[in-house]
This record gives C-alpha cells, structure tokens and sequence, in this order.
C-alpha cells in the first residue's frame, strides 16, 4: 500500500525542470543530438515532401471532392468550428505547427533535466536553419511550388529559431549564475560567439516586426541577410560539439542563392511612361532576359545598376531586389511591367540589373509540348467553348488550359498578373472575371497601353486615398443576412456606379449601375471623368468627392445605353468625401464653398479629363463584394437580382454536393495584389471549398 500511495504521490505532485538533476553527461548528449536530427529530417522531409505532394494532390479530382465536402458542407459558415480563429487564420496555423514541432523535439524524454533542456534548445535552433534557408531559395527547387508560397514556412521557421535561441541564452545564463561561474564561462571566445549570435538574432527578430518592415524595409532587407551570413559563421564558431554539416548545408543554400542570382541577371535600360499619380509603365527589352518567359503573369526581380565599381559590387554581394510581375505576352519583344510609384525611384533611360524572368506555378495552365500532348488534352476537356482547332498549336496564345471558368481578383499594380491571364484565358475560350480595385480612376488610363480582349473585366473605383496596399475586398461570411441592392441615387459610397447603365447583370452587392457595352457599338469610347471626379483640397488633406447630384435629365440618358458617342454623361449619385461604410453618405455639400478650394485632377489639360474606355469593360464605384451571387456564376448558374432573390441565391450556395462538385473542380479563383484584397478572396474561395491560387509580394 505505502509503494502505491508513493507513486500517487509522485504523479500528483508537480514536478518543475531543474539544474539539479543528475543525469550522465554522455546519455545527455546523445540524446540532445538524437532529437536535434529527428527535428531536422522532420522539417526536410516536410518541406520536400508533404508540402510538394500536398500542392499535387490537391488539383487532383479526388483530392477535390474531400476537400470541397470538408470546406463547404461540413465546416461551413455559421459552424462553431468556422468561427475559431484557427480556421481562416492561416499564420496561427504556421505558429502553432511549428511551435509544437520545437516543444516536442525539447521537451521530449528529458527526465525534467533543464540543463539538457537548454542544450535543445541551443541544437534544435541550429537544426531548423538549413530548412528556414532551403525555403528561401528562388525559385523553389520544388515540384508545382512557387517560392511566394512557401515564404510563410520561412517566417515561422526564424520565429521559433530566434525563440529558441533567446531561451537557450536565458537558461545557460541562470545556470552558470546558480553554479558560480557566470564571469568565467562567459569570457571564453565561444561563448563570446554566441553571444554575439544572440545579439543579431534578437535585432533580427526585432526588425522582421511588420510595423518595421513596413516603415523601412531597404533597412530590414539589409540587417536580416548580413545578420543570416553572420549567424550562420558564429554559431559554427559556438557550438560544441561542432555542427560542421548544418554550417556546410546553410553555407551552400546561401552561395547557390547568390550564383544563381549573378548568373541570371543582366543589365538593361528602362523605358519609364508615367500613367497616373500612382502607376508607371516600366519597358525593356525582351532580349535581355537571361530566362524568357514560358506562362504568362511571370515577374523579374529588379536593382539599381550604380556606375561607382564598388556600389555596384557590393549590390552584387547584398541584392535589394524588387519584384514586378510581367504585364506583356512571352511573345512580345518588350518586356512591360506596371509599377506603383513609392521609395524605388525608376529614371526614364536609366540602368538597372533585372533578374528572371521567374515562372508562376498556374496549376491550371500550361504550355503544350508537342501536337501528341495537344491531342490528349483535347480528348480530356470538359470545356465545350474551348479552342481545339489544330491550326492553333503553335499560336503564341494558345495553352493548355484546365478549367471551365476563372474569376481573378487583383488590385492596383497587381492589375499587370491580371491582364496577360485576361488575354489568354479568353483566347483559349474560357470564361473568365476580371475584378480589378483601385482608388484613382486616372488609372483607367493604363487600359489605353495594352491591347487586350477585355471582355469580363469589371473595374471597382474606391476613390479613397491612402497606399495600395489598403485596398480591399469585401466578404461577409454571415449567413441569412439580406444584402440590399441600392437604387442608381443612393447615399451608400459602397455601392454606386460611376455611369448609369440599364443593363445590369449583378452578380456581387455593388452591381447597382455600371459602365457596360452595347452590342451595336463596339468601338473603344471616351468618358468625360471631369465633374464625376474632383479633388478637394483642405488643409489637412486632399478627398476625392464625387457630385452627389443626378438630374432628371441625366437619369433619362442613363437609363439609354451609356456608351453612345453623341452622349456624354455627366456626373451621378456617388459620394467618397469620408464616408462612413456601414451608414451611409449625406449630400449635404450645399454649405461648403468649393470654389475656393476645388482644382481639377488634370491642372486643366485634357489628358486626364478625356479616358478611353474599351469594349468589354464594366465600371462600378465602390468597393466590390464577394457573395452567392459570384458563387452561383462559378456554378454558371448566374443570380439576376431581376428575377431572382437572395433566398434563391442561398440555396444555390448551399447546393448538394454531387450537383456541384463536378462543375466546381473545374472552376478557379486567384487574387493578387494587397495582402487585404487576396486574404478577403481566400476566405471566400475556402468558405466555398474553390481552387485558390495566390500571387502577393507581401511581406
């Protein structure tokens, strides 16, 4: 009885880690070693493995279905399980995975000996630094793997790395104070290494913060890659017993990242066409691509070409590279990139190293190799809209596409991912939805630069100031909640047309009015953005108004076709002066004097006033907003607020399974752009159990 109320004792009593624990030196150190490799070969197999085959899966059929069920019927909205932050919340998946992989690999079989803790802790650090560079590597060595993708592993991954270390610095530093020997341990030059090591992790650490990043990322790009190269010689300098095979695997990660780099990057002069006060057209050579381009929407990674030999090199050694996804065709004998204006200042005619071109994983398209793989698909295609005459093989347009139907969700600079997929995809016969969002309607601009079928592009005009990078995109994920569709006179900024149409298709909560073609005139038209936009001018800040007045004669234009030449509409109910989104806008602008303080866009030239419009573009002012409606477009079973009402909208997205899943699997969803815009999407995408595909430069 004693020996059972013992053992009771024992495991009811808490027991805490301590120094104190008499373990042998060898078993302890076999044992930190064993579970530092089990952490490593862990990490690599789930990094060149599961994650690869998890991507090739899940454009598999099969793999559809099951994840189409889970998403969309069994944890769909208004479940408990939706609701949790961990659902939707894909970077506290990250921490909470990676922070269980560490605590295991630590705390596991220790016998509460916090010396040997602490050793872990140390060697598990050292451990995850070869996968946290391997993750890095652009472009990724991996199957169907674009490195963007995979950037979230390598953030979480030096998390817990710095973590990991800080704690370990923590631990040793109480146990040589517990046992004496703090002033004498801690002058010996390994120690002096780690802590050096210590000290650039934690400014590591600190400037990844994303407030940092934010305010001054040339500076976090700088610190973080000298401080890897530093870490990575002190730690080899520091650990004992030595870690010669993770300093040898993080050495060549980071020489190949740099020869790769120098030898696919040449020297170019850029052509730089202003467009708008936010947007740019960067030009140059194709030929000056060491890798052309295959797939469309593909980007190159550019830096300043300085003519000082010794910048220029040390540029060489610490790149501070932007990206800039390709706006043209592979085909076309100049490269055309839309750029947003910021820190990066591009000179017309001036030089500067450009790196790629960079393939974008579209796991839906892809070149076909030879008329025998152009056959096979054919006999696979489920889209009876599809090219599939033989002539067209070797077109430059022509790829093989598989799917029926693609809506792309882009905004700002990010419109040049868009326009190449536009132009393709509508070549190639498939339905396809461009919605692009922007603030300056000057951007419309852009559209007169390329030739493109723009036929699906819906353009969304918020008009509010601030960086590109706050442009959103609505979705309500709540259930049974009526969206109310605004009259053309509406005080609601959210959902206003720009011009007044009567042929109105909706398919999202701001399709209200909206700027659309008409069979019988087919030419590219020009608006008068004159008095529909004006600039008023305070002393704190500048606002974009729209006149909240529609005449009775303009309503009697609007409701003709909005694309007549001899008709130029003038300006309608949409009002951006600071409203508040969830209760509307008041036309009260009657007390202001604006005389005083309105200037036009344009500073009086014609350039800005006059904006070609092309067929097949529909513009809407607001914000879009993603709900049934575009559910059921992907399902081609189109809501028309005419006819049908929201309950019938819900039940279409509530549809049975064996219905929908067939036509689903061939339907996909892409944002890019503001991380806000393509994180809306992909809660939408993943409440609907869709294919999502994401391009962002997000940091």
């Amino acid at each position: 009885m004693r020996g059972i109320s013992d053992i009771l004792y024992f495991w009811s009593t808490p027991r805490m880690p301590s120094f104190d624990n008499d373990v042998d030196k060898e078993v302890r150190t076999k044992l930190v070693n064993k579970y530092a490799k089990v952490c490593f070969l862990f990490s690599i197999m789930l990094v060149c493995v599961i994650v690869p085959l998890w991507y090739t899966l899940s454009v598999t059929f099969t793999f559809f279905k099951i994840e189409h069920r889970f998403k969309h019927h069994i944890f769909k909205r208004n479940t408990w399980y939706h609701r949790i932050p961990l659902y939707h919340n894909t970077s506290l998946r990250h921490c909470l995975f990676w922070c269980t992989v560490c605590t295991v690999a630590v705390m596991h079989h220790t016998s509460y000996d916090l010396l040997q803790i602490t050793k872990r802790l140390g060697r598990v650090a050292v451990a995850l630094m070869p996968p946290l560079l391997f993750v890095t590597l652009r472009p990724s060595p991996l199957p169907r793997t674009l490195y963007l993708r995979i950037l979230p592993i390598h953030k979480w991954i030096s998390r817990v790395v710095v973590l990991a270390s800080l704690l370990h610095s923590i631990f040793y530093v109480c146990y040589m104070v517990t046992k004496g020997v703090f002033w004498v341990k801690i002058k010996k030059l390994p120690n002096i290494y780690g802590v050096l090591a210590m000290v650039l992790f934690f400014v590591i650490g600190f400037t990844s913060i994303r407030k940092f990043r934010i305010l001054n990322f040339r500076l976090f790009y700088y610190i973080h890659y000298i401080s890897t190269w530093l870490t990575v010689i002190l730690i080899h300098f520091h650990a004992r017993p030595g870690v010669p095979y993770y300093t040898v695997m993080n050495c060549l990660i980071l020489m190949y990242q740099i020869g790769y780099r120098l030898y696919h990057t040449k020297m170019t002069k850029m052509i730089v066409t202003p467009i708008s006060p936010t947007l740019s057209l960067l030009e140059f050579p194709m030929k000056d691509l060491v890798n052309k381009p295959i797939l469309p929407s593909g980007h190159v990674r550019i830096s300043r070409y300085d003519p000082n030999f010794v910048k220029r090199v040390l540029f060489q050694l610490v790149p501070f590279q932007h990206p800039y996804t390709i706006a043209s065709l592979p085909d076309e004998n100049m490269v055309r990139l839309i750029v947003r204006k910021g820190h990066f200042k591009l000179k017309n005619g001036g030089s500067y190293y450009v790196t790629g071109a960079f393939e974008p994983i579209i796991n839906f398209l892809g070149r076909p190799k030879n008329v025998q793989q152009f056959l096979n698909n054919q006999k696979k295609r489920t889209n009876p809209f599809q090219v599939t005459s033989l002539g067209l093989i070797h077109s430059p347009l022509h790829y093989v596409v598989n799917a029926r139907r693609v809506l792309i969700c882009v905004g700002g600079s990010a419109i040049a991912f868009g326009l190449p997929l536009l132009r393709v995809l509508n070549f190639n016969g498939i339905i396809v939805r461009l919605i692009w969002v922007i603030r300056d309607f000057r951007d419309l601009k852009l559209l007169e630069l390329f030739r493109n079928n723009f036929e699906g592009m819906e353009i969304y005009i918020s008009g509010d100031f601030g960086s590109e990078q706050d442009i959103q995109l609505d979705y309500d994920d709540r259930m049974n909640e009526v969206v109310n569709e605004p009259s053309l006179i509406s005080g609601n900024n959210e959902n206003c047309s720009l011009l007044a149409s009567s042929n109105n298709q909706a398919y999202g909560s701001t399709r209200s009015g909206q700027v659309n073609e008409t069979e019988e005139h087919q030419e590219v038209d020009e608006i008068d953005f004159t008095n529909s936009f004006r600039i008023k001018t305070n002393r704190s800040k500048s606002q974009l108004r729209l006149d909240n007045k529609l005449t009775e004669s303009q309503q009697k234009n609007a409701a003709g076709s909005a694309f007549r030449r001899d008709v130029l509409l003038g300006p309608i109910a949409c009002n951006h002066g600071g409203c508040d989104h969830e209760s509307g806008c008041n036309d009260d602008h009657d007390n202001e004097d604006e005389d005083d303080d309105e200037e036009t866009l344009s500073n009086g030239t014609g350039a800005d006033e006059q904006i070609k419009i092309p067929p097949g573009v529909k513009i809407y002012c607001g914000r879009p907003n993603l709900d049934e409606r575009d559910y059921a477009w992907c399902l081609e079973q189109e809501c028309d607020t005419s006819l049908d009402d929201d309950e019938c909208c819900q039940n279409r997205y509530d549809g049975s399974l064996n219905a929908n899943v067939e036509k689903l699997s061939q339907v996909w969803v892409i944002a890019a752009g503001p991380d806000g815009l393509v994180e809306s999407t992909r809660h939408w995408a993943t409440d609907g159990g869709l294919h999502f595909h994401a391009e962002s430069f997000a940091v």
